[in-house]
């Protein structure tokens, strides 16, 4: 894979990654032209008001970043600041857990935009409050199934599954519940009598803490004017568990 990578010599090192690849590129006059398919292209043009379009084609800003104090303990990851003019839409990821923030979660606190981490959105991490036991199936019809009790913990729109063996196999999505009976909406496995099932919550919401020995947080921005980010911050705890 081709990657094209920009030098300052301000800075004199490697500045970053872009994502457009040009037949061929050079300087003129203190300007950065590039050539693609026969056409000349002028770059860090001031006077056109569209960023992130290259050759036609609109590409998003990406910043990548990992935060990593004291390495050797687990830390849960409770927030993330942007001190910028704008939020950004955010991918985190530990070592062993992932998440993610919107740009529309970010909150404007003066010249700063503050957002709380939400849950581990990892399906295949337990922990936490996202998975829950049912019970073994004692019958069903069309899509109704009947198990000896059902929990308080068991809510609407949770996704009901059953464990053939060692195999996870989705029923459906839960749309009611009364007495021992949960319905779903559509079955996607047939339940089978005598196998147990448990249900799983929207994990982002219900699931375990951000947490982990580091954090790595990579920034997005679809937007076609400027944008500006002056730093990243978080705030983390030491995980006891």
């Amino acid at each position: 894979m081709e990657d094209n990578l920009s030098y300052s010599e301000r800075v004199k090192g490697w500045t970053s990654f872009h994502s457009f690849i040009p037949d061929w590129m050079t300087r003129l006059n203190n300007r950065f032209f590039t050539i693609k398919d026969g056409q000349l292209y002028l770059h860090n043009d001031e006077s056109n008001p569209v960023r992130n379009t290259f050759y036609g084609v609109k590409y998003s800003s990406k910043v990548r970043t990992i935060f990593n104090d004291s390495p050797s303990d687990d830390k849960i990851f409770k927030n993330l600041v942007i001190e910028g003019d704008r939020p950004w839409e955010a991918s985190l990821n530990t070592n062993y857990t992932e998440g993610s923030i919107a740009a529309s979660e970010f909150n404007r606190r003066e010249s700063r935009w503050f957002a709380f981490t939400r849950k581990n959105e990892d399906s295949s991490d337990y922990n936490g409050n996202a998975v829950h036991g049912v019970g073994v199936i004692l019958g069903s019809s069309l899509n109704a199934i009947t198990f000896a009790n059902i929990g308080n913990m068991i809510s609407i729109n949770d996704n009901l599954y059953q464990l053939n063996g060692s195999a996870e196999q989705l029923i459906g999505r839960i749309i009611n519940l009364q007495g021992n009976v949960v319905t779903v909406d559509t079955i996607i496995n047939a339940p089978t009598n005598g196998l147990f099932c448990f249900c799983k919550k929207d994990f982002r919401i219900e699931g375990g803490e951000i947490r982990g020995n580091y954090l790595e947080v990579e920034l997005e921005n679809n937007d076609d004017g400027d944008a500006e980010i002056f730093a990243i911050t978080t705030n983390a705890v030491k995980s006891y568990v």
